[in-house]
């Protein structure tokens, strides 16, 4: 559940400025729900993001993938059969992992791992026995084996 990056391009310095006395940086945050109550078990809010275009727009890509990605706030989130939750940035190219260990309803440091791709997610990772597959915007696509 977040803000979308905004599309279009601007020089990054009119961006900043604009963040900065206008929208503020961007959130971005996963939710856990109780499927029988509704109820919060647990949430992991993202550092704020403070430019409005997604990690990696502004780069040269390959004219056949198109000048843009245009993503929404994040992919959808992936739960594993363990109950991890993988979370794809759209705001910092983060590709995040995380699973309250000790059912305190907290996600602490020790319970996440973040892998930087610095550019944006459109699609979700994937999962298979033993492996991790997730492609940010433009690639390139990362395999994560067990």
């Amino acid at each position: 559940l977040g803000d979308n990056p905004f599309p279009l391009l601007m020089p990054e310095k009119a961006e900043e400025v604009l963040v900065a006395k206008v929208t503020g940086p961007l959130r971005n945050a996963v939710y856990t729900l109780d499927a029988s109550t509704g109820d919060l078990v647990w949430k992991s809010e993202e550092e704020p993001y403070g430019f409005l275009a997604a990690a990696g727009e502004r780069e040269e890509h390959n004219p056949d993938d198109g000048d843009m990605c245009w993503p929404d706030a994040q992919a959808i989130p992936l739960i594993a059969g363990d109950g991890t939750v993988f979370a794809a940035s759209s705001h910092n190219g983060q590709l995040r992992s995380m699973k309250d260990k000790n059912n305190d309803g907290v996600i602490d440091p020790s319970e996440m791992s973040i892998f930087e791709t610095h550019r944006c997610f459109l699609n979700s990772p994937s999962a298979a026995p033993g492996m991790l597959v997730a492609a940010p915007c433009w690639g390139p696509v990362y395999v994560f084996k067990a």
